[in-house]
């Protein structure tokens, strides 16, 4: 049979060589070119190919079983302990060696890849799909698993019914009549259909789309449906010999150099697309060739034969051992370590774990008693074996599944506790020129800071940038209580308005409101502080937004609004702060209509010598150094405060400067202070560190709650220094680096439905 042609193969070991092929590409564009190479496609493809093949020749079976579990089972059993197995050991390590990339979106990615949603958690969460780096999700490559797996439940259902129209069909058609049409004879025009349809809406915008649609089910489903489409029709398209290997040979030329012709990932699964995927229809037409029976070798197939477990090891693998080294990408000898042990790894699990567990059982027809011959074989040590197998397999899923609710509880209980002020100073520490007691535990965990969102993005008051500029929260989460915080009761509002930076304030405001008799209104959207003017720095949508909100301030004539008095100069957040002119003219209208105004003046940035963004808080939790983390005064802060500057020319407004919080006397800006975990993220403070700047903000908001008449006192600073203290349009500073922690936390279909 080895002499024969793949062609005439009834299983087309040739293509099992193609899928090692396509995902060794995956593995040598991610290692070293950081790229896609078209080859997660042709998988998808080859996966509709095999499965829903097999699907619709078991659905053609006179005695098919309509019963969905035995196809599903059999499924599970081929994909689930392998990925159980790789995300366990992915999570290990990440607690172990790299606890920085341990994060809420890490544990919600455990769940989605588990539950086969992995596409639509990294859409959610806007990941672009990134090249391999440091800081990119070790699980990010599980989104074409669950396109995968969507497909095969759909896949396995479409059979079903084909299977059962076969049963209950007539069984005797009338003289003159044509016969009932065959399994194939339905199921081609339908697939047909369904390929261009999701092709059209892949290709939607263009030969470039977006990250949504590069994880879209649907966007992805044309390429599964048209492999189905290749294993009903390929086999009658008619390729003459003497073309196989011009066929096979262009197929491959094709797919090789996909990822060399094509940088951008948008491009998939658009009409670019068609580049791989149709050198892959090109090799399976010109099956059975030369090149044909070299793609069937026995090394060929064992490549194919790991495929599956490759691709799930080499990603992790790659980046956590990037992570822990401290690269910001993977240099050229750390991916061939990590092709050789991401093979051995494949091979192993393929030998020990996917092969014993599989099922090999052909799938049962209807007149089969399956359960009692699986519970026979128990009886046997080798079914005894894959039995002990299943059960552990099945603990680890509920484990894992475990992962994320365990987290969050963790998140909840770090997050009530107000700490004490004598063990945890805080932003108190340098100002009273304190000294905190030694060997102390520092809190928050700098591990679960990143997911400890202030109590307005909590309750899901917080406006995303996606949002229309008029959109409004009114109520929390619950849909019943109003988006209020603090006293919630009293007669005295409080509004606190702007972007991400004044809302960080809001869990040290909701507890003063609740002690001091107001209440905190939240007027807050994401990436929008306040400017208003034509010379603002901030989009379209936050300049309407900004106009939108004063509306309301001046309806509600507030006691107090508090928002921030500077931004940094440049992008990324790196220069001294100065005050945008936008915000000038903010102040402007609230001074015309006497209402008064309270400002935090901005906390540091991080930003590495390069001017490249640092996320304050991954690099503690790698290194554990508060001040090599942190930041220079000079880098961050002019030498006097620019929004007191500004606001001493009116009545009632005030500058907070917050800079003794965050740096020392020595120009020292740490991420630790007062033993307390400064930062979530790059840019924004924990609710610990904002809580612990109590007796500060209470200070300055007394006299505001009291009626009395408030004067900003002037910096003595030279007048050429006070001219510059509002500059024209900065460059307006963008969340720079991945995105950030405070990046509201609840799905798309919250807004939805709200609107």
């Amino acid at each position: 049979m080895t002499k024969e042609s793949p062609r005439n193969f009834r299983y087309r070991y040739d293509l099992d060589g193609l899928r090692g092929i396509a995902i060794g590409l995956v593995v040598i564009y991610h290692v070293f070119v950081g790229r896609v190479s078209g080859g997660v496609d042709v998988f998808l493809l080859l996966s509709g190919y095999f499965f829903l093949g097999s699907q619709l020749r078991y659905a053609s079976k006179p005695n098919a079983s309509l019963n969905p579990w035995w196809p599903i089972w059999r499924t599970l059993r081929r994909l689930v302990p392998s990925l159980v197995l790789v995300i366990g050991v992915t999570y290990i390590l990440v607690r172990i060696f790299t606890p920085q990339l341990m994060r809420t979106e890490l544990t919600q990615q455990i769940t989605a890849t588990m539950l086969y949603y992995q596409n639509w958690e990294l859409a959610e969460q806007n990941a672009d799909y990134a090249a391999a780096a440091a800081e990119t999700s070790p699980l990010q490559h599980m989104w074409s698993m669950a396109v995968q797996g969507q497909f095969y439940i759909m896949g396995i259902a479409f059979a079903i019914i084909l299977a059962a129209i076969m049963k209950f069909r007539p069984k005797h058609q009338p003289l003159g009549k044509r016969s009932f049409p065959t399994v194939n004879q339905i199921a081609g025009p339908i697939l047909i259909v369904v390929t261009l349809v999701s092709f059209a809406y892949a290709s939607r915008h263009g030969l470039y789309g977006t990250p949504e649609n590069y994880y879209s089910t649907w966007s992805r489903a044309w390429e599964l449906t048209l492999g189905a489409v290749l294993a009903i029709y390929g086999s009658t398209w008619k390729i003459p010999p003497r073309l196989y290997d011009l066929f096979t040979g262009l197929g491959l030329l094709m797919l090789v150099f996909t990822g060399a012709l094509i940088a951008d990932t948008t491009a998939y699964p658009g009409p670019l697309s068609l580049l791989p995927l149709g050198g892959a229809v090109l090799i399976i037409l010109g099956g059975g060739g030369k090149i044909s029976k070299a793609m069937a070798s026995k090394q060929a197939r064992w490549l194919g034969d790991v495929a599956y477990p490759l691709y799930l090891w080499h990603w992790p693998l790659l980046i956590l051992s990037t992570s822990y080294l401290g690269q910001e990408t993977p240099s050229w000898w750390l991916g061939v370590v990590i092709i050789i042990i991401s093979l051995v790894l494949a091979d192993l699990t393929h030998r020990f774990l996917e092969r014993p567990l599989r099922q090999h059982r052909k799938r049962p027809t209807a007149e089969d008693l399956p359960v009692r011959k699986g519970l026979s074989t128990l009886r046997k040590p080798a079914g005894a074996a894959r039995g002990v197998g299943g059960v552990v397999v099945a603990a680890s899923v509920i484990g894992l599944l475990a992962i994320q609710p365990l987290w969050m509880r963790t998140l909840d209980d770090a997050d009530t506790e107000l700490l004490d002020p004598s063990v945890y100073p805080g932003a108190t520490t340098f100002i009273n020129n304190l000294t905190p007691p030694d060997n102390v535990e520092i809190k928050p965990d700098p591990i679960l800071a990143r997911g400890i969102q202030p109590p307005v993005a909590a309750n899901w008051c917080f406006v995303p940038d996606s949002m229309p500029a008029d959109f409004f929260f009114e109520t929390r989460k619950d849909r019943k209580t109003p988006c209020t915080f603090g006293d919630v009761n009293a007669e005295k509002e409080v509004f606190l308005v702007g972007g991400s930076h004044a809302e960080q304030y809001s869990s040290a405001l909701d507890r003063l409101g609740k002690e001091m008799g107001f209440k905190l209104v939240p007027l807050l959207r994401q990436g929008c502080p306040i400017e208003l003017g034509d010379d603002v720095t901030v989009t379209p949508e936050c300049a309407e937004w900004g106009k939108l909100v004063m509306d309301r301030i001046e309806e509600a004539d507030p006691a107090l609004v508090i928002s921030n008095t500077t931004r940094p100069q440049n992008e990324e957040g790196t220069g001294p702060d100065a005050v945008p002119a936008g915000y000038q003219a903010f102040w402007e209208e609230l001074a015309e209509r006497d209402i008064p105004f309270l400002g935090f003046r901005d906390n540091p940035w991080g930003f590495d010598e390069e001017g490249r963004p640092r996320e304050f808080d991954e690099c503690y939790v790698a290194t554990e150094d508060a001040y090599g983390c942190g930041m220079r005064f000079e880098q961050v802060y002019q030498p006097y405060d620019p929004g007191a500057v500004v606001l001493s020319k009116y009545q009632n407004m005030l500058s907070v400067d917050t800079a003794p919080w965050f740096c020392d006397a020595n120009g020292d800006c740490p991420v630790i202070i007062g033993n307390t975990m400064v930062y979530r993220d790059m840019h924004h403070i924990t609710n610990a560190f904002a809580d612990s700047a109590m007796p500060m903000i209470r200070e300055a908001l007394q006299p505001f709650l009291n009626g009395e008449k408030v004067q900003q006192e002037a910096p003595d600073i030279p007048p050429e220094q006070a001219a510059a203290a509002v500059e024209k349009a900065p460059a307006a500073p963008t969340d720079a680096g991945k995105p950030q922690a405070n990046p509201v936390p609840y799905p798309n279909a919250v807004y939805d439905e709200a609107v």
